[in-house]
């Protein structure tokens, strides 16, 4: 895809003898939301642990703004721009809200820049204000996303992967999740996010592809998915849904 900050060329991936990925081939442009829908077991969570170099693909490329990350180590990829927003979180649950946040700057050396970078993610973020010092543990699911996001906007990355944001929220912070990530996404961070309910995901991404057993079946934008019969019939019941 022509002006892809993230770009999958030909990747196959696999665990032992099982092939997981084959010849995966995507691209995610910058300053846009492309989601990728499919099914248990297609193979969405483990493209994200390779864009993150937590698995490296067999064979394939996995390029930055036109840079091989490939085999490069997670650290790197971090500092080169690579933010995650784990499935299920994944904070650290004895530590404060400030501490969990601090930690998605732990490769920043700019110290006075992060507290401000602090300070401005508290005004998108501002119910974390009231429990900085709260045991990340304590909060309730919906505010431990947010603990994630905002966790992952404190390194300043130019892309976040979100494995599966919505799983297990209420439909409250469902909605409000869904419109931090347009923010986010308004301000210029390039989000690629997986996720399982393609109703949600589609109302808010500009671009999706959909996965099947690691072979991207279907692509297009999110209106042309929305309206495609494949899409109603295996992921919406049917129903046509109204783009946000």
């Amino acid at each position: 895809m022509n002006g892809a900050l993230l770009t999958l060329d030909s990747v196959n991936t696999f665990y032992g003898p099982v092939q997981v990925h084959f010849d995966l081939s995507l691209g995610v442009p910058a300053g846009k939301i492309v989601c990728l829908l499919g099914g248990n077991a297609s193979g969405k969570s483990t493209t994200m642990k390779i864009i993150l170099g937590l698995l490296k693909p067999r064979s394939g490329a996995i390029l930055l703004d036109g840079q091989p990350i490939t085999n490069l180590p997670t650290p790197a990829i971090v500092r080169a721009g690579v933010a995650s927003v784990p499935e299920s979180r994944r904070l650290f649950p004895a530590m404060t809200v400030r501490e969990n946040l601090l930690m998605g700057a732990f490769t920043r050396r700019d110290r006075a820049a992060v507290q401000q970078d602090l300070d401005r993610i508290l005004e998108l973020f501002p119910r974390l204000g009231e429990r900085l010092a709260q045991r990340a543990g304590t909060l309730s699911g919906g505010e431990q996303q947010m603990v994630a996001m905002a966790r992952a906007l404190m390194g300043r990355p130019r892309l976040i992967c979100m494995d599966e944001p919505t799983m297990g929220l209420s439909p409250l912070y469902v909605d409000r999740v869904l419109e931090l990530i347009q923010t986010i996404s308004r301000q210029g961070v390039t989000i690629f996010m997986v996720e399982q309910n393609a109703n949600l995901a589609l109302q808010i991404a500009h671009y999706g592809y959909v996965l099947q057993t690691g072979r991207i079946a279907l692509q297009g934008s999110a209106p042309e998915l929305l309206r495609n019969p494949q899409i109603r019939d295996v992921y919406l019941g049917g129903q046509s849904v109204q783009q946000k």
